[in-house]
């Protein structure tokens, strides 16, 4: 797995439920959550426990103009990101 973000580009703590909302997936991906990394979401779900928190991060505030900003969801865990799901690089 690639390096995890850094804790300083959480911006936005979610609920399972309403990361599925904010990531749906169009037409062509029969309106599943995540669209085409629908099944990378389901397996980071599955090792959700009652510790853990979602967070959408982004590194577009932490990095020099004109360099690519990371987008995704992670998986936080008393203040550690555990795992993430990189959705995003632009």
């Amino acid at each position: 797995m690639p390096d995890l973000p850094p804790s300083s580009w959480l911006y936005r703590k979610v609920s399972v439920d309403e990361a599925e909302r904010i990531h749906a997936g169009g037409p062509e991906h029969a309106g599943r959550a995540f669209g085409a990394s629908h099944d990378a979401w389901q397996k980071l779900c599955a090792t959700l426990t009652a510790a853990d928190e979602v967070w959408i991060y982004n590194s577009k505030d932490h990095i020099a103009p004109g360099a690519c900003a990371n987008y995704g969801v992670c998986v936080v865990r008393h203040g550690r990101v555990l795992r993430h799901l990189l959705l995003r690089i632009g």
